[in-house]
């Protein structure tokens, strides 16, 4: 009987396996692995930047590479990648200012076309974004506003609970006790106007 290969979940096991299938990522492979682990494609990215680098640097031998060298290669490749992620652990903490809203700016895209690109209705992200939204959010939702926007699960849930704190009514900021109460995830889905294909694509789990 065929033994089904596991699928690696652990962060380095995944950047372990990108290296060895992909030695010199092109753009579509960093892409696809990226679209694959949606919740390292950071560090599939970082790790990509790295290794390329690594590889101008130095001339390729003529005859193969061991797998030791090969092993010890990539655990420099891993050092770095840790050693960036302690010097900016603070700089990647969301300002106290920040919002979804301060994401979509500085990622030059506006609600109408962030919903656009993920094919999924205005007045769902409009929901998540202007605290109107009760948590828990689904999860396909998280990851593509995670991806789109570029940022972290932590930065994510920082966001949500501050749009929480701060609901707005449309482009008006609430006053004393919203009219208007936040909806369940599922609810505001099931009442856009996606088509059933598209709800029950966001309604589904990953």
């Amino acid at each position: 009987m065929t033994k089904t290969p596991q699928i690696p979940n652990d962060r380095d096991d995944v950047l372990w396996a990108f290296d060895k299938e992909c030695p010199t990522p092109t753009a579509a492979q960093i892409i696809e692995w990226s679209e694959r682990f949606p919740q390292f494609a950071e560090d599939i990215r970082d790790f990509a930047a790295v290794s390329r680098d690594c590889a101008a640097q130095a001339a390729l031998p003529e005859e193969p590479v061991d797998e030791a060298l090969l092993q010890r290669g990539f655990s420099q490749v891993l050092n770095l990648l840790h050693q960036t992620e302690s010097t900016t652990a603070a700089s990647s903490q969301p300002n106290a200012l920040d919002t979804f809203q301060k994401s979509m700016q500085a990622c030059g895209i506006d609600l109408p076309r962030l919903a656009q690109q993920m094919d999924i209705a205005r007045g769902v992200l409009s929901a998540l974004f202007n605290g109107r939204m009760q948590p828990p959010v689904g999860r396909r939702l998280v990851i593509a506003v995670m991806q789109h926007l570029r940022l972290t699960e932590a930065t994510f849930n920082e966001y949500l609970q501050r749009a929480l704190d701060s609901p707005k009514l449309g482009q008006a900021k609430a006053t004393g006790t919203p009219s208007v109460s936040p909806r369940p995830y599922e609810e505001i889905v099931r009442e856009s106007s996606m088509s059933d294909e598209r709800k029950k694509f966001w309604l589904g789990e990953d």
